[in-house]
């Protein structure tokens, strides 16, 4: 036994364990030394008074909650019972278990395991049904049976409620307490339910209320116009913005570096000034003034335009022209409002912003070739996310990489040799791509795992040195000797040759992420850029990306053999156009082949928006248009189309974009699946 010794002055028990015992009867602490030996000293302090120290006698005090325990001998697995706890504590529950020392109750929260000596008091209670089944057995009257449906109702045992209720009716058929507590009504002298009374009067239930039908039909009419009105909403403002003020009546905003000529709303004058400086930084910052000194110190000037038909009407440019920089003026042009469909004022100035800058560090723009100059702009441009004081650069324009991909994938990629040897004038907007990838390679293209290894930085150093000595020079762009300089700085920097590192360079093209136009959350699809929330069809699936026909934006498959499928088109309303039976006609030729002459196009409310127009027809879809260039780089156009199919078609008018649903199904089993567009289009919603 281990040895005590007791110290009044100090109250501390010190437990000595023997040398022989030590090892065999303790597991040693992590903290002993094997230096200490054998033996080991507990020192155990104990904050007890000494005149405690031997301890009360405890047999002859009563134990309180001993002396008021229940007796539980008569409880058992399976008892429906009330417990009276200690302090002041009910509990109902069936018995589901006993042991020496506690009782387990089921109750409505769960299993609970009481302490016996908790229990201060306990009684079988009994169960609804029994309690209902006895009453039920001393009815004898309707009004007995009654008496049981008002007291199992006021239990909350509804059915057990309406038996009883169904019981009187059953003795007494005009039993007016019963039938009134059933909700019955009498009409023509025959008993009916409530909701069938109803219709046999020839009410109607809307709004959460039975009504006359021409009551409905004046709630629907306001049902329609509340729907209206909300998605009109904000259409007001939009229409303020582009209808714009007098050019007689503006003043230009001068800023730290632009002069600003805007003839949209104040508001939108002031946005636009911002967000230019906040573009100039983003410049100054690619090229800074030390290393590339500016060869003018007067601001430049930037007209914006309050609406895309004005600018056409101004400038006599077509609707393929979201703006333009004049070189010998180093002025920029461009209007309030989306240019194609996912493009805007922002990226447009943004572009030929970029043009106006880089007439500050290059003398002769017209000596540089097209694909940098190009190139560099829609990298600051399409490839910016822009807010009015901040931009960030080095983002994917997503539309440019779709056209890149899509060219190399169907074989009508420019090679880099062809590419920098188009000149200005031929360099259209399907090249744009290809120039702005050879830009994004090298200065950001390290970053999106082309592994270059800082190379593609070096390369552009020692061309934009070229460039700024080639700009000196007057008259046009020497082509077949600035592409030379650029492939021979390409294959000395990366030590391959241009067919090694265009293959390993398309290859990284085809692996950049392509932003999505909207996101997916469910059935829900939201659009920032588009103004547009829709809901795809319960059970339908989103269909991907490479899968969607030419214009479209997001589209929704059913599954089976049979074709059903929903989709939305969007393109910009540059003229800011409402929407008429004639441009619907028009539109849809854009996106089929082969409509029949005599289709109906008609101007009705659609989901709530007035002035959509709606069309059915059997025609193929185009699905893919391409913009091939031949040997000598003339462009021409290819297109791919789908089946014929059945179509429905709805055309709305927005503000600024132009927006189409298309219901695409087997005639088959067209009527089976049409109210599925019905609802697709209810849920349509335009967010300006």
């Amino acid at each position: 036994m281990p040895h005590t010794s007791w110290n009044p002055r100090s109250c501390t028990t010190r437990i000595c364990i023997p040398r022989d015992r030590a090892l065999d009867s303790a597991p040693v602490s992590g903290t002993l030394r094997s230096g200490l030996g054998l033996a080991a000293l507990v020192l155990i302090a104990l904050a007890i008074p000494a005149s405690l120290a031997a301890g009360p006698d405890v047999s002859s005090i009563e134990n309180p909650i001993l002396a008021n325990q229940a007796d539980l001998s008569g409880m058992q697995v399976g008892d429906r019972v009330k417990l009276t706890l200690n302090p002041d504590r009910e509990l109902e529950g069936e018995i589901t278990g006993i042991t020496q020392f506690a009782v387990k109750v089921k109750t409505r929260f769960g299993v609970q395991e009481i302490r016996k000596s908790e229990i201060v008091a306990w009684e079988k209670i009994r169960t609804f049904q029994e309690k209902y089944d006895e009453r039920a057995a001393a009815c004898k009257t309707p009004d007995d049976w009654c008496d049981l449906g008002d007291w199992a109702e006021e239990e909350k045992h509804e059915r057990h409620a309406i038996e009883s209720y169904e019981k009187a009716v059953e003795l007494d058929t005009d039993h007016a307490r019963a039938r009134d507590a059933l909700g019955h009504e009498k009409v023509d002298g025959e008993w009916y339910p409530f909701d069938e009374a109803q219709e046999k009067k020839g009410l109607e239930f809307c709004d959460g209320e039975w009504r006359t039908p021409e009551e409905c039909r004046e709630l629907e009419e306001k049902a329609k116009a509340s729907a209206t009105a909300e998605k009109l909403k904000g259409r007001e403002a939009l229409q303020k913005e582009y209808e714009g003020r007098p050019w007689a009546e503006i003043d230009p905003i001068e800023t730290k570096h632009y002069i600003i000529w805007c003839n949209s709303t104040e508001e939108m004058a002031d946005y636009y000034s911002d967000v230019m400086e906040a573009l100039y930084k983003e410049f100054d910052k690619v090229f800074p003034e030390k290393h590339f000194p500016r060869n003018s110190r007067r601001k430049s000037t930037v007209y914006i335009h309050a609406n895309h038909q004005q600018f056409m009407d101004w400038t006599f440019n077509g609707p393929g022209t979201g703006g333009f920089y004049r070189p010998a003026l180093r002025d920029v042009t461009a209007y309030h409002g989306s240019f194609g469909t996912t493009g805007s004022t922002e990226e447009v100035l943004a572009h030929e912003g970029t043009h106006q800058f880089q007439g500050l560090i290059f003398d002769n723009l017209f000596a540089l070739p097209a694909w940098f100059i190009e190139g560099l702009a829609v990298y600051f441009g399409d490839g910016s996310k822009i807010s009015r004081r901040r931009v960030d650069i080095n983002e994917i324009p997503r539309d440019r990489l779709i056209g890149l991909q899509e060219a190399i994938r169907n074989g009508t990629y420019v090679d880099l040799r062809r590419l920098t040897m188009i000149p200005q004038p031929r360099f259209g907007g399907f090249v744009y791509s290809h120039g702005w990838g050879i830009i994004y390679w090298c200065l950001w293209g390290e970053k999106m795992g082309a592994k270059n290894k800082g190379i593609g930085r070096e390369i552009m150093n020692d061309w934009l040195i070229h460039c700024k000595r080639e700009s000196k020079k007057e008259g046009m762009c020497d082509l077949r000797t600035n592409s030379d300089i650029f492939i021979n700085l390409l294959q000395t920097h990366t030590r391959k040759t241009l067919e090694e590192w265009e293959e390993e360079y398309k290859e990284w093209i085809l692996s950049l992420p392509v932003e999505e136009i909207g996101k997916k959350r469910g059935n829900k699809w939201t659009s920032e850029a588009l103004k547009l929330t829709i809901e795809k069809p319960s059970g339908w699936r989103w269909e991907k990306e490479v899968d969607l026909a030419s214009d479209e934006v997001v589209a929704a498959k059913g599954s089976g053999d049979k074709a059903r499928r929903v989709s939305t088109y969007c393109w910009g309303n540059w003229q800011h156009a409402s929407m008429s039976e004639t441009y619907a006609e028009t539109l849809a030729q854009n996106i089929f082949e082969g409509i029949p002459g005599d289709t109906e196009y008609r101007l009705e409310t659609v989901g709530g928006f007035p002035g959509a127009v709606r069309a059915r027809f059997t025609a193929q879809r185009l699905l893919k248009v391409e913009v091939v260039l031949d040997q000598q780089g003339v462009p021409r156009t290819e297109k791919e189309l789908g089946d014929p199919l059945e179509y429905e078609v709805v055309f709305y008018g927005g503000i600024d974009k132009i927006y189409c649903n298309v219901f695409e199904c087997d005639a088959e089993i067209w009527e089976d699946n049409y109210s599925d567009f019905q609802k697709f289009l209810e849920k349509f919603h335009i967010d300006n």
